[in-house]
C-alpha cells in the first residue's frame, strides 16, 4: 500500500547519541546529567483547579539541585513538583537540574481543561471462542464515578465497568460500550469474532486460499517422474510439534519429522502425515506425472504474463478499489491487467496473492535473471512480496500441480516463517478493522478501515505462505520499512549476489526444506505478500506488483 504512503515525505535523519560515563576517581569527564520525562514529549492534562505531579527520572547528576520553572519563575526546588492552576490554558513548565558535573533543562506541556471527558482503552477487534467466557475490562483516564452501558448488538447486556462476553453462534458480534461522567463521555465498539474452539489441524498448502467452503476438499500436488518432492503440512494450533508418522497408501514410511522425501513411480498416491502429540492427520494426493519437459511450451506471442487465474487479496485499504463485486469480476480485473505494461496491482496485507501464467514455456538460463517482475519501493518503504513458480508438469495448462518459493536474502533464517497461516475474519460493521489470528496462536486486526475484500462471501479465509520478519520502524519520527538485500517484489536489492532489483532467477526456486528443485522452465507465477506489519499512518504493509515478464523471451 503506498498510495497514501507517496504522500508522506520520508526524510532520514541520522542522530548519534554521546553517552557519557561516569567519572572515576583519577578524574574522567564524568559528562552532564540528563533529564528524562516519561512518556517522553506527551503533554500532561489536568482539569482546572486540580493538580498533576510532575517528575523526571534524572541520571549521571553529582549532588544535583532542582529548580521548576514556569512563567520564567521558579516555583519550586524539590525534585518532584505538583502543578496547579487556576486557569485554562497550555503552560509549559521546565525542570532544570545543576549538579557538580554540569546542567541540564528540559521542558513538559501542561494543558489544563474546563472538563475532562473520560478516556477508555479497549481494543477495536477481538477473538472469542463459542461456550467461552471473554472478560472486557474497561481501562482509561478521568473515569470516576462514570456510569457505564454496554451493549451487544444493540441491546443493553450491562452496566458495570466490566462485562463478561459469551456467546455460542459462530459468527461476528458488535459490542460497545458508552462511559459517562459530568465531563462528558467516551464510545468504544468493538468487533468481536467468535470462533469453534480451536483444535489441532494439518493441511498441505495448495497456494490457494482456504475457507469453509473448500477446507475439506482435498489437497494435490504432482511430481515428474524422475523429481523427488519434499512434502510438509501446514500446522495448526500445534504449538510445540514432537514426531510425525508418514504413510504412503497406508504404508508406514521411515520418515519422522514435519519433511517427507517422496520419489515415486508412475501413478496417483494417498499421502497422510499425522502429528503425534495432537493426534491431527492431514493428507495430500499426489500424482507423478511424465518426466520433466514432456509438456513444455515454445513460442509464444508475448513476454509478459498472459494469462491470469486466481486474485484473492488480504484485507487492505485498497482492495476494494478494484469495482468487483464477486469473486469473477475480480478476476476479470486480473485478466485485464495481464498481457501487457501498465499500473501495479495491489494484494492486501499478508498472504494477499495473484496467480498469472505465460503463454510458453520460461526457460531457466543459467547465471543470469529469467524474470522481471517491479514495484514501486523507494528508499526507506518497501512492502515486499514473494514469488513463487511453478511448471504445468501434468500438462493440463492450469496452476493445477506444485509451487516452489524463489528463495531470497531471508530463507533459512530463523526469524523466517515457513508455511505461516493468517486466517482473516469479516468485521461485524464495515466502519470496523478486520481481524486476523494466525497459527502460532497470535491475534492482531487491519486497522484501516476499508479492508476486508467485498467480493469474498465467507466470513473467514486462510492464507498461507512464507512470512518475513517485518522490518516496520521509525526513523526522526516517520515510519518506515526497511528493503531486504535481495530476492522480493516491491524491494530494492542491496547485494553484490543480486545487485538488480526486480529481477528473479528460476535456478533460485527451492522445496519446501529449503533444497534447491533444480527446475529446468516455468510456467506459472505466484506472488504474495510476505510481511504481517502496520504503521498507525500509513496502515499495512502490503505488495503492489506490475506484470510478471520473461527476460529470456
Amino acid at each position: 500500500m503506498k498510495q497514501m504512503k507517496c504522500m508522506q515525505c520520508l526524510f532520514f535523519v541520522a542522530a548519534a547519541l554521546l553517552l557519557a560515563c561516569c567519572g572515576d576517581e583519577q578524574g574522567v569527564d564524568p559528562g552532564s546529567p540528563v533529564i528524562s520525562f516519561f512518556p517522553a514529549g506527551q503533554e500532561r492534562v489536568v482539569r482546572v483547579g486540580d493538580s498533576v505531579v510532575l517528575s523526571a527520572v534524572v541520571d549521571n547528576a553529582a549532588r544535583p539541585v532542582f529548580s521548576w520553572k514556569t512563567g520564567g519563575k521558579i516555583v519550586s526546588t524539590e525534585r518532584v513538583y505538583a502543578f496547579r492552576a487556576g486557569r485554562v490554558g497550555d503552560y509549559f513548565v521546565n525542570l532544570r537540574v545543576d549538579a557538580d558535573n554540569g546542567s541540564a533543562e528540559e521542558q513538559v506541556k501542561v494543558s489544563v481543561l474546563e472538563v475532562l471527558p473520560p478516556r477508555i482503552t479497549l481494543p477495536s477487534s477481538v477473538i472469542a471462542f463459542a461456550g467461552i467466557d471473554k472478560i472486557f475490562a474497561a481501562e482509561g483516564e478521568w473515569a470516576e464515578g462514570a456510569r457505564y452501558v454496554w451493549r451487544l448488538e444493540g441491546e443493553v447486556v450491562g452496566e458495570d465497568s466490566a462485562y463478561v462476553f459469551h456467546q455460542t453462534e459462530i459468527r461476528p458480534y458488535a459490542l460497545t460500550l458508552r462511559v459517562t461522567t459530568d465531563d462528558g463521555q467516551d464510545l468504544k465498539t468493538i468487533n468481536v469474532t467468535v470462533l469453534p474452539e480451536q483444535s489441532p489441524e494439518l493441511f498441505f498448502d495448495n497456494g490457494r486460499y482456504r475457507s469453509p467452503a473448500n477446507a475439506g476438499e482435498r489437497r494435490a500436488m504432482t511430481v515428474p517422474e524422475g523429481r523427488t518432492l519434499v512434502l510438509a503440512p501446514v500446522m495448526l494450533n500445534i504449538p510445540s510439534p514432537a514426531t510425525f508418522e508418514w504413510k504412503v497408501d497406508g504404508v508406514l514410511q521411515a520418515a519422522a519429522g514435519e519433511y517427507f522425501a517422496f520419489a515415486p513411480a508412475a501413478g496417483k498416491y494417498n499421502v497422510t502425515v499425522t502429528e503425534r502429540s495432537s493426534g491431527a492427520t492431514g493428507e495430500v494426493e499426489v500424482t507423478c506425472t511424465a518426466p520433466e519437459g514432456t509438456y513444455r511450451r515454445t513460442g509464444g506471442a508475448t513476454r509478459y504474463a498472459a494469462n491470469a487465474f486466481h486474485y484473492m487479496p488480504a484485507p487492505g485499504q485498497f482492495v476494494n478499489s478494484i469495482a468487483a463485486a464477486t469473486p469473477e469480476a475480480a478476476l476479470g480485473a486480473l485478466k485485464a491487467w495481464c498481457g501487457r505494461e501498465g499500473s501495479y496491482f495491489h494484494i492486501g496485507a499478508f498472504g494477499g496473492y495473484y496467480i498469472v501464467g505465460f503463454d510458453h514455456s520460461v526457460e531457466n538460463k543459467a547465471g543470469v535473471p529469467d524474470l522481471a517482475i517491479g514495484g514501486n519501493p523507494f528508499a526507506g518503504w518497501c512492502e515486499s512480496g514473494i514469488v513463487w513458480v511453478m511448471q504445468d508438469e501434468n500438462g493440463n495448462g492450469l496452476p493445477d500441480d506444485t509451487w516452489y518459493e524463489l528463495k531470497g536474502s531471508e530463507t533459512g533464517k530463523p526469524e523466517t516463517r515457513q508455511r505461516y497461516a493468517l486466517t482473516y475474519y469479516r468485521p461485524s460493521a464495515d466502519n470496523l478493522p478486520p481481524i486476523w489470528m494466525d497459527n502460532m496462536g497470535r491475534t492482531g486486526s487491519v486497522n484501516r478501515v476499508g479492508g476486508y475484500p467485498r467480493f469474498i462471501t465467507e466470513d473467514y479465509y486462510t492464507l498461507v505462505g512464507t512470512c518475513l520478519n517485518s522490518t516496520f520502524g521509525t526513523i526522526g519520527g516517520l515510519e518506515s520499512s526497511r528493503c531486504y538485500d535481495w530476492g522480493y517484489v516491491d524491494s530494492i536489492n542491496n547485494s553484490a549476489e543480486r545487485p538488480a532489483s526486480g529481477q528473479f532467477w528460476i535456478e533460485d526456486a527451492v522445496q519446501v526444506d529449503g533444497s534447491p528443485v533444480n527446475l529446468k522452465f516455468i510456467d506459472f507465477v505466484k506472488v504474495h505478500t510476505a510481511v504481517n506489519a502496520q504503521g498507525a499512518a500509513v496502515g499495512e504493509v502490503s505488495t503492489e506488483s506490475y506484470i510478471p515478464i520473461d527476460l529470456n523471451f
